[in-house]
């Protein structure tokens, strides 16, 4: 089931076509109304048994004529519709031709197609690049020395987690005879005790799916450090402008992105710009603002990733980047925590995890990984995998559907046996697009022994049972058939 890579770069996969913004449809009914108008008016201008001006007719045509005139009548006739089929087969032809040739850089399912054909191939899993470390993509500050130029930091504190700061603001309160206190369970259940006047996080699931949680590993501290307005005791709000960190040449290439991850609310009253600049010998010129927005990694209010692409704007002539934040938001969930920027080290996914490494591969994506190879099962017996692969959003809940412990699927012994953490991810020059997910799975006993096995054959009737199945607390009989 690969459609849902099948649409990258194809014009008006989402939408009716349309050109200089009329729908074709418009087009097609204005036409439809024209050539009506036209038939009835040849109609007219011909009506069957009419006189010609020349005189009366002088007899039946012959009948070779005639049957020359029906030929003729029925490939005119039919004409159209021939015509209609062909633009149609060529449009559906061009589209995925357009999509290859936007995609050239990147993925298209028409240009990996060929690309098996005529060579080895491994698909998508050829595009997607992975970021093993996001601490190998800290940047460098810069010096500064004008004053337009220094870092400015007014209400928003360096390397505190929010959720750290709701935690922490929680007042201590009597025991309930549970063993935890009211405050405990409270800051549990909302992240933050309800008599706060200040800053609040919401309760997992009430505001998106994305809850406010620790900072992802790797952000924080002097390499990559986070800033947060958030505020338990008051509506925070102020203003950073952090230092001047020097770009890349993977980032003025194209070949990486630039990363912010934010957690919060970007709204007008909580925006945040990235600026780029080139260095003289009078300080920083900034040759370019990009508004962070738009498309995530993940939905709010919790912690996720924006991408800038410099490829094709001014600010792929830049050498360095800086954010500007400004929180002028005074409701209680209008706080903004970022990390500064990174450019991420990237590797091929295919030299992660094909073809050794066993994976797990949701359904809709074995298609587009042919070179993955998935965890094997002996005896019984499964492997655990070391990867998880999955497709994108609008199919990962349906995937999860058959793989679920309720299904008897694999996920009921994996959750059991390991852990899952995903890994950042990009999907080569179109970096917000969503491919999927790769996660690691971490065994919670890295050093558990094999089980030995004792395998053997036997020949059994149809109805030999081997006894009875414990389900559920209670033992229940397989089969009456054997008693």
């Amino acid at each position: 089931a690969p459609w849902y890579v099948s649409q990258y770069g194809v014009p008006w996969y989402d939408k009716p076509p349309s050109i200089h913004g009329i729908q074709a449809s418009t087009l097609l009914i204005v036409g439809a109304v024209l050539a009506g108008l036209i038939a009835v008016i040849e109609g007219f201008r011909h009506e069957p048994g009419t006189v010609s001006p020349s005189g009366p007719p002088s007899g039946p045509p012959p009948q070779p004529q005639r049957r020359n005139g029906r030929r003729r009548a029925l490939l005119i006739g039919s004409a159209p519709l021939a015509v209609f089929c062909g633009l149609l087969v060529c449009a559906e032809v061009g589209a995925m031709a357009k999509a290859i040739v936007k995609q050239r850089h990147g993925y298209s399912m028409g240009a990996a197609n060929i690309a098996e054909i005529t060579g080895h191939n491994c698909n998508l899993t050829d595009a997607v690049l992975v970021e093993a470390d996001r601490r190998a993509g800290a940047l460098n500050p810069l010096r500064t020395k004008l004053l337009a130029d220094i870092p400015l930091q007014r209400g928003f504190d360096t390397n505190r987690s929010p959720l750290a700061q709701a935690l922490a603001s929680s007042p201590p309160a009597e025991s309930n005879g549970s063993g935890t206190s009211d405050a405990e369970q409270n800051s549990r259940a909302d992240g933050q005790a309800p008599s706060t006047r200040g800053d609040r996080i919401p309760k997992p699931g009430t505001d998106g799916s994305n809850p406010v949680d620790k900072p992802p590993i790797g952000l924080g501290g002097a390499e990559i450090p986070i800033w947060s307005s958030f505020s338990p005791d008051s509506p925070g709000t102020g203003i950073l402008r952090s230092t001047w960190y020097a770009l890349p040449a993977a980032a003025s290439q194209g070949t990486a992105p630039v990363v912010v991850s934010v957690a919060g609310k970007l709204s007008p009253t909580t925006p945040l710009i990235a600026e780029f600049a080139q260095r003289t010998d009078r300080g920083f010129r900034v040759v370019d603002h990009l508004q962070i927005g738009g498309r995530a990694t993940a939905d709010g209010p919790g912690w996720r990733d924006y991408r800038l692409g410099l490829a094709g704007r001014a600010s792929a002539q830049a050498d360095a980047v800086r954010v500007v934040a400004t929180d002028a938001d005074v409701t209680d969930d209008g706080w903004l925590a970022f990390s500064a920027p990174r450019v991420p080290v990237l590797s091929s996914l295919t030299d992660l995890v094909a073809p050794t490494p066993p994976v797990f591969l949701d359904w809709p994506v074995g298609f587009v990984h042919p070179c993955v190879r998935p965890f094997a099962i002996h005896n019984g017996i499964a492997e655990i995998p070391q990867y998880r692969l999955l497709p994108d959003k609008m199919l990962s809940d349906q995937s999860k559907a058959w793989s679920s412990a309720e299904a008897g699927g694999p996920l009921g012994w994996l959750q059991i046996l390991a852990t899952q953490q995903e890994v950042p991810t990009y999907l080569k020059e179109n970096w917000d697009t969503d491919w999927g997910k790769l996660m690691v799975i971490q065994p919670r006993v890295p050093d558990a022994e094999a089980p030995a096995l004792t395998t053997g054959t036997a020949v059994r009737s149809g109805w030999w049972s081997p006894g009875p199945l414990r389900s559920g607390g209670q033992t229940a009989e397989i089969s009456q058939l054997g008693r």
